[in-house]
């Protein structure tokens, strides 16, 4: 017996390992294909740019099988090539898949993975999802050039290049530097792509370290991709004589809410061999009290050592909305023995709204059916540079209805540039009628917390029962490749002669994945109207394919709508890419919109189209092609197909375009579009009573405005007339379009600038005073010396003067630190609750450094972006110089601004002097009359103003030019009036 059991097994070992003997099936190791990620989505992608995308094949079994190749079933979709190889057990393989859209528009299909493991099956292809849609990129900048001015050696300065993406496609934005002294400057974002989803804007950092004394220039090149041509801008800074490194040198909060703190960090560094003395910090110009040391170190022996690094901690605390004045933080860091003071940053913030938003505000359900519901979506918006937390959601009813919170309250964190939604479900009481609640959510930022709130609203109301009707009876998507997504319409007509409550539409529970639709909310559908909703059907696989839509109505025995739907999932080698054309809302007056579609043949043979076919709303859309039916389609072709919407009237239309092949069911394009017949913009502004106005004088000092500076000073009473007549507070002051002091000549100015006033008010040595008020004696003859700036400059920079006239450090300061001269800053004459009026005097084009559009931002931005509170006004050479010989050129930067703001401008020749400057009281003190609206009239025939509430058709015209509303001088709306603009928008 012991002999026969070893021949057994000897028999065996020699069954199992020879040729001749297999081991059962059962029994041998198996081989299994994974791969990650199971389903390639190339997500948004930008038009004839490559994305690439890797998948790691594993083999997941304990045997080993063999990758034999790799295809995609779309032409702009590629797999690197790559020989044949094994996988043992464990083994990994990385394939490189690219994608390159040839069109905008989604595309949808398959990645073949051709092997014998396993798990495959018999036909040895595992199929993995390719998702994409292509789409145009570019960003946007806020400036082509950045100077970083004087900065000491060692010390970093600091500027930011915001980057803006308007498309719709999440780009990645690359930011290098370049040119001679690259070396000295930088970026912490510089050679590291980071992404911009659509819409978003990031700050990017950009640095000045200069290691050598003397002017540095280099370029900053900001790119979405690699083959994509740079936007460049121009990096300047001068290095100058330290050691000591503090950054950030300015710190800007932001916007924070009233009550709301926000914290900064703040590094110090030591950079040089030596130690340095440490005295701590301090607040200085702290004036609003919003700004606080959150905390400091204490250094051992008030020593900061030789490469010793500490950091402050600060706090912005607004109290009221609006620009809080700047204030400055003190470090005390210095080398040991000496007395120079310390490096001190500026802080600045402004008090205002969340950067999260609660949309929409108020949430109107509008009339609600009684006896059903309706539920609707609050969607918080993160619009801040960090991720929020979003706790403590209450809904708290106030009066008639129900108001239920559709899942229980919980903390969601929202990452930054994303939202989430609340939804909210309305349910009317019987004969309540209206009802009213209110939502609450706490928002805390990292930094600050604040709580936001959203009105409710909702009516219940009877309805008669709905007669309606559906289309089509069944969705049919017809053939669609595997992987690929259509959009088709199912509609719900109101047939009857009375209203319809259509309480939403969605896809039915049980229908088979591959459809998917977005619920609609609760609508009223008028005699004749429809409302539609919009399915997208995507297979997975080949075969056929069934799914439900449904709604309800109110019917007391019919009210449940039911839509079947159905299509099949092919594979082969034609194709149309997009397989969906959205084209969007399309205003009526505006003419058609164009696409294309490409129709591949990708098969080794011809293929026969036997014909095009529109079924649904087929009037609105236009298909244009140079095919002839039957056409025949050459092998590895290509054909595009341009689809026109053009929609016949209001609302949403949609269409299905079949191709029919002759073998089967046609292969299906979904088009959508939206029509309206006109868009009405409403702009709303309140007038203001102009009790306090500032008016700020730029004055040109270059050596033709002699006469003009006299005329000005000696026709100023004209210019007080409606000032007086109104008892308004005014401040009055003067500054010139000089920035850099005359570097001496044939003449010579007055007032201790020599011409530099940089800002400053004139006369900057204080000779007369320098802020006119109601109070100053002799306000005319004041006026007059101040007006006598001199003609010594020939480089004229008003806009510049401007600006730096109105902002840090002099609007806040009494004395400018900078210069020698005593309590020369512009501190007092700026008030929050006041008017600000500028008028440039001028016979000369302006030649400052930034765009046009971003002084009108600061202006606008010193009133909290009120554009009645601001105006710019000008007298400079107009546009046809042909009726103004004297001028040296056009003034139009300054009439560009002056436009943009509902200002006055009047022609530097003008022949009455008094004329023009009551002309620009009117304007400075009277009531506002200029109203600029947000957009262009598509027809100014149809515009609509209403003074509280009420129409008014005479007293007020249309400036086309300023794209304004004006009002009469005996019209102008009183003060606290609310006015109302509406007009047709223009395409």
């Amino acid at each position: 017996m012991v002999g026969l059991r070893w021949v057994c097994v000897a028999a065996c070992v020699l069954a199992l390992s020879g040729s001749g003997c297999e081991r059962p099936a059962s029994q041998r190791a198996q081989s299994g294909l994974g791969a990650s990620p199971e389903k390639l989505e190339f997500g948004l992608s930008a038009v004839g740019v490559t994305k690439t995308m890797k998948v790691r094949l594993s083999n997941r079994g304990r045997a080993p099988f063999t990758v034999h190749g790799a295809t995609a079933s779309l032409p702009n979709v590629e797999v690197l090539p790559f020989d044949a190889f094994e996988l043992k057990a464990g083994g990994e393989r990385e394939l490189e898949v690219r994608f390159t859209p040839d069109v905008e528009g989604s595309v949808q299909g398959m990645l073949d993975v051709l092997t014998d493991a396993d798990n495959v099956g018999q036909e040895g292809v595992a199929r993995l999802g390719v998702d994409g849609r292509g789409v145009k990129a570019w960003v946007e900048l806020n400036t082509s050039a950045l100077d970083f001015g004087n900065v000491e050696m060692g010390n970093v300065e600091l500027r930011e290049l915001v980057v803006r993406n308007p498309s719709q496609v999440q780009s990645p934005v690359r930011v290098d530097m370049d040119g001679a002294d690259a070396d000295e400057f930088g970026s912490s974002e510089a050679g590291k792509p980071f992404m911009l989803a659509p819409g978003e804007e990031r700050r990017v950092p950009l640095s000045f370290t200069p290691d050598r004394l003397g002017s540095a220039q280099a370029i900053a090149r900001v790119a979405v991709c690699p083959t994509c041509e740079p936007t460049v801008v121009q990096l300047t800074g001068t290095g100058i004589a330290a050691q000591l490194e503090v950054t950030p040198l300015r710190v800007d909060f932001g916007r924070v809410s009233p009550g709301a703190t926000a914290e900064e960090r703040i590094t110090v560094r030591n950079l040089g061999t030596e130690p340095m003395t440490y005295g701590g910090v301090k607040l200085l110009d702290n004036v609003s009290g919003a700004f606080r040391v959150v905390s400091a170190p204490s250094l051992a022996g008030n020593v900061l050592a030789a490469g010793a690094v500490i950091e402050l901690r600060v706090a912005f605390s607004p109290t009221a909305s609006g620009p809080v004045r700047a204030a400055r933080l003190e470090v005390d860091v210095r080398p040991q023995g000496t007395t120079k003071p310390g490096p001190k940053v500026a802080l600045s913030g402004e008090g205002g709204a969340s950067c999260v938003m609660l949309q929409p505000d108020p949430l109107d359900f509008g009339q609600v059916a009684e006896g059903m519901s309706a539920t609707r979506d609050v969607h918080v918006v993160n619009r801040c540079r960090n991720d929020v937390l979003l706790s403590d959601v209450k809904l708290s009813t106030k009066k008639g209805g129900y108001f239920l919170l559709a899942q229980a309250p919980a903390s969601m964190p929202i990452a930054a540039g994303q939202s989430a939604s609340v939804p909210i479900t309305f349910r009317p009481r019987a004969g309540i009628g209206a009802g009213e609640a209110e939502l609450s959510v706490k928002v805390l930022d990292g930094r600050s917390t604040s709580t936001e709130v959203v009105k409710v609203l909702g009516t219940g109301k009877v309805f008669s029962p709905c007669q309606y009707k559906v289309t089509p009876a069944t969705v049919d998507f017809g053939n669609v490749p595997v992987g690929s997504e259509v959009t088709l319409s199912a509609a719900v007509h109101n047939t009857g002669p009375t209203e319809c409550y259509l309480a939403g539409m969605r896809l039915a529970e049980g229908s088979d994945a591959s459809f998917a639709a977005d619920k609609t909310s609760n609508t009223v559908l008028k005699p004749g109207q429809r409302a539609l909703l919009l399915v997208r059907f995507k297979p997975s696989g080949e075969g056929e394919f069934s799914g439900l839509a449904e709604g309800w109505v109110n019917h007391p025995s019919n009210g449940h709508i039911q839509m079947p739907l159905r299509g099949q999932g092919v594979q082969g080698c034609f194709s149309v890419q997009p397989t969906n054309l959205n084209f969007g809302v399309a205003r009526l007056t505006c003419g058609p919109k164009d696409r294309e579609l490409v129709v591949y043949n990708k098969c080794p043979g011809t293929t026969t189209l036997a014909g095009m076919d529109l079924e649904g709303d087929a009037g609105d859309f236009k298909l244009t092609h140079g095919l002839r039916f039957p056409a025949v389609l050459g092998a590895n072709s290509e054909t595009r197909i341009k689809v026109t919407y053009d929609p016949q009237s209001d609302g949403d239309d949609a269409a299905a375009l079949r191709f029919k092949l002759g073998t089967g069911s046609p292969y299906t394009v979904g088009l959508v579009g939206k029509g309206e017949l006109k868009t009405d913009q409403t702009d709303d502004f309140v007038q203001q009573a102009e009790a306090k106005v500032d008016v700020l004088f730029v004055v040109d000092n270059s050596g033709s405005m002699m006469d003009e500076q006299q005329s000005l000073g000696q026709n100023f009473t004209a210019f007080l007339t409606h000032a007086a007549a109104a008892g308004v507070d005014y401040h009055i002051s003067v500054t010139t379009t000089g920035i850099e002091r005359s570097s001496g000549g044939w003449a010579m100015c007055p007032g201790g600038a020599e011409g530099g006033e940089n800002g400053r008010f004139f006369p900057v040595d204080g000779s007369s005073p320098r802020i006119i008020t109601p109070s100053t004696p002799s306000a005319e003859a004041v006026f007059a010396r101040n007006t006598q700036v001199g003609v010594c400059h020939w480089n004229e920079l008003g806009l510049e003067a401007m600006y730096r006239a109105l902002s840090e450090p002099l609007v806040f300061n009494v004395d400018d630190t900078r210069t020698p001269l005593a309590n020369d800053g512009n501190a007092n004459f700026l008030r929050q609750d006041a008017k600000l009026a500028v008028i440039v005097i001028t016979d000369e084009e302006d030649f400052s450094p930034q765009p046009v559009s971003f002084y009108e931002t600061f202006l606008k931005g010193l009133k909290g972006g009120d554009v009645s509170k601001v105006i710019f006004s000008a007298i400079a050479g107009p546009k046809d110089l042909g009726s103004c010989p004297k001028a040296s050129s056009s003034g139009n930067r300054y009439i560009q601004l002056a436009e943009a703001t509902g200002g006055v401008v009047e022609s530097i020749c003008t022949p009455n002097w008094a004329a023009s400057l009551e002309k620009l009281s009117e304007s400075a003190f009277g009531p506002n009359r200029t109203f600029p609206l947000s957009e262009k009239p598509s027809d100014r025939s149809r515009i609509v103003v209403r003074v509280d509430g009420v129409q008014v058709t005479t007293g007020w015209t249309y400036d086309g030019v300023g794209n304004s509303v004006i009002f009469e001088a005996n019209a102008a709306p009183a003060p606290g009036a609310s006015v109302e603009i509406t007009y047709p928008v223009g395409c």
